[in-house]
C-alpha cells in the first residue's frame, strides 16, 4: 500500500514538474523514483540466501515436562540483512519461537527455546514465516518455511507408590492356569527350547540334566485384572472458577518461574484424566493387567494387557480424549459388565453426582467383582453439585471411595486416604 501511494506521488510530481517547468520538482521526481527502485531491489534481495534449520528434540512429551527446540538462521549471501522477522505458527500453548534478527554477510544466529508443556493433546510445531523488506517499508516480502512437526503431549502421571487397594479387593488364590510370555512368580514347568524364546527363560538346571536346551513356562499371576473406568460424560465436568498457587515449589521452570499446578489441573476433566493415567502406570509397573473404559463421544474400550506397550497405548489415547460424552456412567458400566468377573477389580474415576451408577456398582460388588471409586468433588471447582449423597450411598454398600478436591495433590490424597481406610479396616 505504501508503494502504491509512493507511485501515485511520483506521477503527481512528474505531472506538476512538466506543467510548471520548475527544476525543484524535477529533482524531487528523480529522488522519489530512485527511492522507489532502490526499495524494490532491496526488498527482493532481503530474503535471498537465508537458510533456516529447526530442531525439535522429541515428538512425544508429557504435561509438566519441557519442550526444547533449537532454531538457526544463516545468511549465505554477501549482503547484510538489516532485519528479518521470524513468525512461528506453532499451536503449542506458550511456545514463543518468533524473533527479529539482524544478520551480517555470511553470518548466522541461533537460539534455544524451552517451553513447559501445560496442556495434553496433539499439537503442531511450525511452520515459520520469514518477513523482511526495505528500510522504508514500501515492499514487504514474506517466505514460508514449511517445516511442520507433530507433537503429542501425554497427560501427567503422579507417583502413587503410597496408594493401596483395600484388603479384600484383590481376588487371589489359585493360579489362573493361563500361559503367558511374561515372566511371573508362577513357574508352571519346563519345555524344549523353540526359536524365538528369550534366553533369560532358559532353565539351566533342566538343560544340564536333559542335555538339551529347556525353557521355563509361566502362568498368569493370581492377582486381579484392573479395569479403569473413566467417566467423561460432558454434563458432569466443570472448570475451576479460580486458580491456586503451586503446591510444590520445586516444580519450577527456568529463571525461577514456576509452573503452577492450576495450569494443567484446572478442571475435573484434567483431574480425572491425570488420575486414570497415574493409576494405569501404578498397576502396570506392578506387572498387572490393566484395561481402560471411557464413555466419551466415541466410547472406547482398551482390553487388559500389561507392559510398556500397554502404557503407551493408554497414554496416547488419554492425550487426545475429551469430556464430550453423552452416555451416563451407569449405562457404560452395564454395557461393559461382561468384562468384569471375579478376577477383576474395577476402579471408577468420576465427578458424577448421579446415584444410579452407585446401584450398578452394588450389583457388581454382589457378583464378587472388586470395586473402588475415585470421586472428584466438582463442588470444589466451580459451584458444582455436592457429592455427599453419592458418598453416603457408596459407604452404605461398603464400596471404598477416595475423594479428590480442587487443589489436592493426587498422589498424597490417595495415599493418605488409603492409609486411613486401611487403619479403619484393620481395627478390631
Amino acid at each position: 500500500m505504501n508503494a502504491l501511494k509512493l507511485a501515485v506521488l511520483i506521477v503527481v510530481v512528474l505531472v506538476l514538474a512538466e506543467l510548471s517547468r520548475w527544476d525543484v520538482l524535477e529533482k524531487v521526481f528523480f529522488v522519489l523514483a530512485g527511492l522507489f527502485v532502490v526499495a524494490f531491489i532491496w526488498s527482493r534481495l532481503s530474503l535471498r540466501g537465508l537458510v533456516v534449520t529447526r530442531e525439535t528434540q522429541a515428538d512425544r512429551a508429557q504435561v509438566g515436562q519441557a519442550l526444547v527446540e533449537r532454531l538457526r538462521i544463516q545468511n549465505l549471501s554477501r549482503l547484510a540483512k538489516l532485519w528479518v522477522e521470524l513468525i512461528d505458527h506453532s499451536d503449542v500453548p506458550g511456545h514463543r519461537m518468533s524473533r527479529v534478527v539482524h544478520l551480517r554477510p555470511r553470518d548466522s544466529n541461533r537460539w534455544r527455546v524451552e517451553t513447559w508443556c501445560s496442556r495434553r493433546g496433539r499439537f503442531r510445531v511450525g511452520p515459520l514465516t520469514l518477513q523482511s523488506g526495505d528500510p522504508f517499508g514500501l515492499f514487504p516480502v514474506r517466505r514460508l518455511v514449511p517445516y511442520v512437526h507433530e507433537l503429542l503431549v501425554y497427560p501427567a502421571t503422579v507417583d502413587l507408590s503410597g496408594f493401596r487397594l483395600p484388603v479384600g479387593e484383590l481376588p487371589g488364590g489359585n493360579s489362573l492356569q493361563r500361559r503367558t510370555q511374561f515372566v511371573t512368580p508362577n513357574a508352571a514347568g519346563v519345555r524344549e527350547y523353540l526359536p524365538g524364546d528369550a534366553f533369560n527363560r532358559i532353565a539351566w538346571a533342566a538343560t544340564a540334566r536333559t542335555g538339551q536346551l529347556m525353557v521355563k513356562e509361566f502362568e498368569l499371576d493370581p492377582t486381579a485384572d484392573v479395569w479403569i473406568v473413566l467417566d467423561l460424560e460432558a454434563r458432569h465436568h466443570v472448570r475451576a472458577g479460580h486458580h491456586l498457587p503451586p503446591l510444590d515449589p520445586r516444580a519450577a521452570g527456568r529463571g525461577g518461574e514456576e509452573l503452577p499446578l492450576a495450569f494443567w489441573l484446572d478442571s475435573t476433566e484434567e483431574y480425572a484424566v491425570t488420575t486414570a493415567a497415574s493409576l494405569a502406570r501404578h498397576f502396570l509397573d506392578q506387572n498387572r493387567n490393566v484395561g481402560l473404559i471411557t464413555n466419551n463421544s466415541q466410547p472406547t474400550t482398551i482390553p487388559t494387557d500389561r507392559g510398556g506397550r500397554q502404557m503407551v497405548k493408554i497414554l496416547e489415547f488419554l492425550a487426545v480424549v475429551r469430556a464430550d460424552g453423552t452416555q451416563p456412567l451407569a449405562e457404560t458400566l452395564l454395557a461393559e459388565g461382561g468384562n468384569f468377573d471375579r478376577n477383576a477389580t474395577v476402579i471408577v474415576v468420576t465427578p458424577s453426582t448421579d446415584e444410579q451408577w452407585a446401584q450398578v456398582l452394588m450389583n457388581l460388588s454382589a457378583r464378587g467383582v472388586g470395586v473402588v471409586v475415585v470421586l472428584i468433588e466438582s463442588s470444589t471447582f466451580n459451584g458444582g453439585e455436592s457429592s455427599l449423597m453419592v458418598v453416603s450411598d457408596l459407604a452404605a454398600i461398603g464400596i471404598p471411595t477416595y475423594l479428590l478436591k480442587y487443589g489436592d495433590d493426587i498422589g498424597r490424597a490417595l495415599a493418605t486416604q488409603a492409609a486411613t481406610m486401611g487403619a479403619v479396616r484393620t481395627t478390631p
